[in-house]
């Protein structure tokens, strides 16, 4: 894995709220000059690797749950399932296995291939309700 992909998997092991890809730039480039399109190719490759997701819902990037016990250099694959609060943001990982389970016993009108997906709710969070 490349030293930039480090870094950025890095800064995201230390913000459990996620970062935009903006706010790992601005972190990063406190240490080393780096240029936007460095961060977006190693957010790119860390999501290709399954190391991380992206939300939909406020655009951060978040270090996936199952991949706190791989190893930099190993890739997997699930399918992701996140909760995002609609006032703070706090966002949450859900165990994807009931959802894919669930999911994947779909039938889809248009051919839809149900067996690789990422589904995000937006709802309320305790503090926020």
């Amino acid at each position: 894995m490349s030293d930039n992909n480090t870094l950025v998997l890095n800064s995201l092991k230390t913000s459990p709220n996620g970062l935009t890809a903006y706010q790992i730039l601005n972190l990063l480039q406190k240490t080393k000059p780096i240029k936007p399109m460095t961060i977006y190719r190693s957010l790119e490759n860390l999501t290709k690797k399954g190391l991380i997701h992206k939300t939909n819902k406020n655009k951060t990037f978040h270090l996936c749950e199952a991949s706190h016990n791989c190893t930099i250099s190993e890739a997997h694959e699930h399918n992701s399932v996140f909760v995002v609060c609609d006032k703070c943001g706090l966002t949450e990982e859900l165990k994807s296995n009931l959802f894919s389970t669930t999911i994947k016993k779909i039938k889809s009108k248009k051919k839809f291939d149900l067996k690789k997906f990422k589904l995000e709710i937006t709802t309320i969070c305790k503090d926020c309700d």
